[in-house]
């Protein structure tokens, strides 16, 4: 029986993030989440409240580096002309020193909630954008290895 050791846990910063394909390799923090929507189930005889699962959301945020104009545009094209496009957002963790594999993780019909369209920084610290998303669809074409090597 093989054990869980210290490098197999996986690092982050070997991860990668796509955006209909295209790397944005200034990506600096990713992260994605589904909830269940429940609603409530009185049940007769308890007296604890019973909950029926009738749904999932999945929402996210991404930050970046300021590097380009890119999510303003998409934000200004809405505001100005209505379109409202979707995306296709695929993270990839590779950590090759961890023994584990690969895990591809792609979220589809991506919208953007919102983005800073002006920042300006007197510290002179790299200007940032946090882009909150949300998704409806999700696929996991790869997935990190079960079993310790």
């Amino acid at each position: 029986m093989s054990k869980m050791r210290s490098f197999h846990t996986i690092s982050g910063k070997e991860g990668r993030l796509f955006l209909d394909g295209e790397e944005l390799a200034y990506i600096k923090e990713f992260e994605a989440t589904v909830e269940k929507n429940k609603t409530e189930v009185p049940i007769m005889g308890r007296r604890m409240q019973g909950h029926k699962t009738i749904g999932a959301s999945g929402t996210g945020t991404a930050t970046f580096y300021k590097v380009t104009s890119k999510f303003v545009r998409i934000m200004m094209d809405y505001v100005k002309g209505g379109a409202d496009p979707y995306f296709t957002f695929q993270s990839v963790l590779d950590d090759a020193g961890s023994g584990r594999g690969v895990e591809r993780v792609t979220l589809y019909d991506v919208n953007f909630d919102s983005t800073k369209v002006a920042s300006l920084n007197a510290e002179g610290e790299p200007v940032e954008e946090e882009i909150p998303f949300t998704f409806e669809d999700i696929d996991m074409p790869e997935e990190l290895e079960e079993n310790f090597n």
